[in-house]
Order: structure tokens, then sequence, then C-alpha cells
């Protein structure tokens, strides 16, 4: 009696460690690579209505360097702003752009190879965008194709931005209410001042006559 108790344990034990050990290679498999995978990231700008905004593309890691990539941006809301044109850094020495609707087609090559293995914070793109509307807009990103330096495939992780476009303060003369506001309090307090003052001033002169 006791020894099937202690085989039953056993065998309960054993399927309790198989389990345990599935779990784990799938958390391996599935959540592992993911934490260390590269990642495509906007820097969301936020502008007053009428200037230009610049949406900087970056990698925040190489590993095994950059060849090149295509990648597509999108604008969701195109009634704030319009792509106005594209500028690659540096180390893009063969570069292309196509702009469809409210989206553009960005591509580079590191001819000079440039973007070594293990680079870090890298500079893909900027986009300018020229702002009409106020309001905001998602903008989007697709790899299309990115390799390594060895013409491995890269698959990063993607994070999309923020376009924000601010209404234009009001103004009178040419000046923002609020400063426009605040210098008219300043002269009230002078002129309050200045009447205090000759108020109190001429009763004196009157005494010396």
């Amino acid at each position: 009696m006791i020894s099937m108790t202690l085989l039953r344990f056993s065998r309960n034990c054993k399927v309790k460690l198989k389990t345990t050990v599935v779990i784990s290679l799938i958390f391996y498999i599935i959540f592992i690579p993911t934490l260390f995978a590269a990642k495509v990231s906007v820097v969301s700008p936020t502008v007053t209505q009428g200037e230009e905004a610049k949406v900087i593309l970056k990698l925040d890691s190489a590993p095994n360097g950059l060849a090149g990539y295509i990648i597509k941006v999108s604008l969701g809301n195109i009634d704030i702003a319009k792509i106005l044109k594209v500028e690659f850094p540096i180390w893009a020495k063969l570069y292309n752009s196509s702009i469809e609707g409210n989206s553009i087609m960005l591509k580079a090559v590191d001819l000079e190879d440039q973007i070594k293995p293990g680079a870090t914070n890298i500079e893909l793109a900027t986009i300018v965008f020229w702002t009409t509307k106020q309001g905001e807009s998602s903008i989007e990103l697709s790899i299309i194709r990115m390799d390594d330096d060895s013409g491995n495939p890269i698959n990063p992780l993607v994070e999309s931005g923020k376009l924000v476009v601010q209404e234009i303060p009001s103004t009178l003369f040419g000046l923002p209410f609020p400063i426009l506001i605040a210098a008219v309090v300043i002269i009230i307090v002078i002129g309050i001042g200045g009447v205090l003052y000759v108020r109190k001033i001429k009763p004196r002169a009157r005494g010396l006559e």
C-alpha cells in the first residue's frame, strides 16, 4: 500500500516537473527574444499651427550592424499636416523617398559600413511636416525590410508616435494676450503710482510758496 502511494507520488512529481519545463520553454521561446529585440520608434513632436514639425525615426540598437532598410511612414490625420520633405542621416550614402498621399516610403543603404555591430540610438530619418490645422494624428510605421551587415533580416519591435499641433495663441498688435495683459497691468500700476506721487508732492509744494 505504501509502495503504491509512493509510486503515484513519484509519477505526479514527474508530470508536474515536465509541465514546468514545457511552460518554461514556451516562455523562453516566445518572450525572451521579444525582451532583447531591437526597436524602431518615433520622436513625437508638439508644435504650433503653421510651424514645421520634425519627426525623427530611431533604431535603438543594432547588435549585428545595419545594412539598410525600407520603411513606410503614414500620417493618420491628413487634415492637420502634410509631408514637406525628408532628411536622411550622414551614414545613408544611398537613399530614396517617395510620397503617396499621407504616406512616405523611405529607403536607405549604409554603403560605407558606418553602422557597426553594437551601435545604439541610430537615427534612420527625419520627416518634416508642415502643420496646417490644430489637432492630433498618429504616426504609423511599417518595416518593409531591414537587414544587418550579414544580410540577415532584422525584425524590430515598432513603436508608433503622435503629432500634436497646438492652436496659434490669440494676439493683439502682434502680442499674445497673456503678454498684452501683463503689459497693461504694469502700465496701470505705474499710472496709479504716478498719480499718488503727484498728489503727495503738490501739498508740499504749496506749503513752500
